[in-house]
């Protein structure tokens, strides 16, 4: 299984393999959150992003990870002209 990393060593390899692969240097926990976020607003099921992240409490996650992008707002609009027209 190896041994764990510690925090600046994963930093560190994750900083060569961003560069070695071209693409902009972001921090590792920017990249998780954007993840996550992405999977909650594209149809993850909450619980399943939870279970990615290693949360064991779902209203963390929800609280964190899932918010409104502008995407669902406009379906949410729309769902509600369909309702009120």
């Amino acid at each position: 299984m190896g041994r764990p990393f510690k925090t600046d060593k994963l930093r560190g390899e994750a900083q060569k393999l961003m560069e070695a692969a071209g693409v902009r240097r972001v921090r590792l926990y920017d990249a998780r959150h954007a993840c996550l976020s992405w999977m909650a607003n594209n149809g993850v099921p909450n619980t399943v992003v939870s279970a990615w992240a290693g949360h064991s409490d779902l209203s963390f996650t929800k609280r964190v990870y899932v918010h409104p992008d502008p995407q669902s707002l406009k379906a949410g609009s729309e769902k509600l002209a369909q309702l009120l027209g």
